[in-house]
């Protein structure tokens, strides 16, 4: 399933999940020595940090994902103590909550000349009584602007950035080192495995409302996140599945509130049904999805890359139909089990291994029993010596129907980028 050899690849990984860019960018910054001056220099003069950490980067969008990268690597995430900072405050402490994150991130832009916005947000969260006993512990001390979180919802803040190729505003989320659209999107709404930096996303479920601020205005921009592109990270088959126009509607009730809250004109808290009722209705959601053809793949896709990574090359085999066929960067076509398994099986003794790796894909689409697939991989490979090797591409795969409710790989193509 696209990807390069076990043995090959290449990077430093930091908290939990492979983000190359900085390193790819700036190979000698891997040690630690250079990381200590890159922040010396951030404490010293902010701007020629940015510009050196953004030195390689073309337009706005790069600029940002080289800065959030960087400070989502070295910055630590830290809980809300409601003490009021300064960007400089944010440096010298070497980390904070969103907010925080988001500010000394914006700062750091604002010197390269992006264009940008603040964006606030309200996302189904992870049941604790704890956080709503704090909540309305803060509702009576600062009003109904506390309200934006509680029992089974948080509040969250990130950025968005201007492309100009484009003309789109796009997420860029400081404290999970995302950048882009469909990377965010899939962070934050994925069914299946979540990637970013920080494992954050796995607490914090679905946003319901999010909005731009700016100078006291707001700006809706729930519907193209929650709705619009929830719905294009799979393909625009979300709206075939039966919860799907619930979801629409729960998201469209608890928007106008989600706002109040955020003006202090309304407590949240008071409509603690409505938003269990939407963490409900996403987890059917899910399960309805990972019923079909598309979900099972994307299931297929996750646990491809996890028998990649535990070693479990038999498992890798068993993913291939048994007249599949791997078209590798160089060399010939590999037709049939015995070739594949021959293929994916490192010899015996060899120390390198693969450490991480991920499926990206772009576009799944079916017709009848048989599916193509397309986007990009990555992953590192660990050598014997302890470095790290970063490798990604792009790949196309088909997929066959073999079963009810199975789907397996019949031909496999990819090359480097």
């Amino acid at each position: 399933m696209a990807k390069i050899k076990p043995d090959n690849g290449s990077s430093t990984m930091k908290k939990q999940f492979l983000f190359p860019l900085l390193f790819l960018a700036f190979p000698a910054l891997t040690q630690e020595s250079s990381i200590d001056s890159l922040y010396r220099l951030a404490l010293e003069d902010l701007s020629a940090f940015s510009q050196h950490i953004a030195a390689n980067a073309d337009t706005d969008l790069e600029k940002a994902k080289a800065v959030v990268d960087w400070y989502a690597r070295h910055f630590d995430w830290t809980y809300t103590d409601y003490q009021k900072r300064t960007v400089q405050d944010i440096l010298e402490r070497r980390g904070g909550n969103c907010n925080e994150l988001a500010m000394v991130t914006k700062a750091s832009l604002e010197t390269l000349g992006v264009q940008m916005r603040r964006v606030r947000e309200i996302n189904l969260h992870q049941v604790s009584d704890r956080r709503q006993a704090d909540a309305e512990k803060r509702v009576t001390e600062i009003g109904n602007k506390a309200s934006v979180f509680g029992r089974q919802h948080n509040d969250h803040v990130w950025l968005e950035v201007h492309d100009q190729p484009t003309g789109q505003w796009m997420p860029a989320d400081p404290s999970l080192g995302v950048v882009g659209l469909r990377p965010w999107l899939a962070a934050r709404y994925g069914f299946t495995k979540r990637y970013s930096l920080d494992a954050s996303p796995e607490d914090m479920i679905a946003p319901f409302a999010v909005f731009v601020e700016t100078e006291g205005d707001w700006l809706n921009r729930t519907a193209d996140y929650a709705i619009d592109g929830f719905n294009r990270l799979y393909y625009g088959q979300l709206t075939t599945l039966p919860s799907w126009n619930q979801w629409v509607k729960q998201v469209g009730q608890l928007d106008d509130l989600a706002l109040a809250a955020f003006q202090g004109k309304a407590n949240l808290h008071e409509h603690s049904d409505e938003i269990a009722a939407l963490a409900e209705t996403y987890q059917r959601l899910r399960l309805e999805f990972l019923s079909t053809g598309l979900g099972i793949i994307h299931q297929n896709i996750d646990a491809f890359s996890q028998s990649l990574v535990s070693g479990d090359f038999e498992a890798i085999v068993n993913a291939y139909t048994p007249d599949g066929k791997l078209f590798p960067q160089r060399g010939d076509i590999r037709r049939g089990e015995a070739a594949i398994r021959q293929y994916w099986t490192p010899p015996a003794g060899r120390e390198s291994r693969t450490v991480h790796h991920r499926i990206r894909p772009e576009e799944i689409v079916i017709v009848g029993d048989t599916a193509y697939d397309w986007g990009y991989y990555e992953g590192a490979t660990r050598r014997g010596d302890g470095s790290e090797v970063y490798w990604e591409g792009k790949y196309v795969i088909v997929w066959k129907k073999v079963g009810e409710g199975q789907w397996k790989i019949y031909l496999d193509s990819w090359n480097n980028l």
